[in-house]
């Protein structure tokens, strides 16, 4: 039988990385595994031009950590539902992929499951890849779960 303990389910709160949701919950209810949650919010605050010049940077990262844990709960009472499984969420700061690498190791995670946007080409190499970074560098196993196509 599989020995998982820990699964990471990173998120960006898209309906796109949640896709990885229902596949973690079934592995989770098959081995009686732990589900974390992980969300990395940016150390780089985003450009916002309409930015209020009361607002000072901490108050905005602090207002922006409000609504990720916010979020957090919402995923965490879809992905429960009527479940046994035990689902715990952290909100980490820094690079997305590294955070997701560094909290595999601390929680000893035994798999990370994560979406992927599944593109290719000139988009994926100007952007990047999370999931495929998370891949070369992860200690654990990484599942990668590609959306459906509508």
């Amino acid at each position: 039988m599989l020995d998982i303990k820990n699964i990471i389910i990173p998120t960006d709160f898209s309906k796109l990385s949640q896709s990885a949701f229902s596949y973690a919950r079934d592995l989770a209810e098959m081995t009686n595994a732990t589900i974390h949650i992980l969300y990395v919010l940016d150390k780089n605050l985003p450009f916002i031009p309409n930015k209020s010049s009361e607002q000072s940077e901490e108050d905005l990262i602090e207002e922006l950590e409000i609504d990720a844990r916010k979020q957090l709960l919402v995923c965490t009472d879809n992905l429960v539902d009527d479940s046994e499984i035990k689902v715990t969420q952290t909100l980490r700061k820094g690079i997305d992929y590294e955070e997701i690498v560094s909290y595999a190791v601390e929680v000893n995670s035994s798999i990370i499951v994560i979406a992927t946007h599944g593109r290719t080409g000139t988009l994926h190499n100007l952007l990047g890849s999370v999931a495929e970074k998370v891949i070369r560098y992860s200690k654990c196993p990484v599942l990668v779960i590609k959306p459906e196509e509508e």
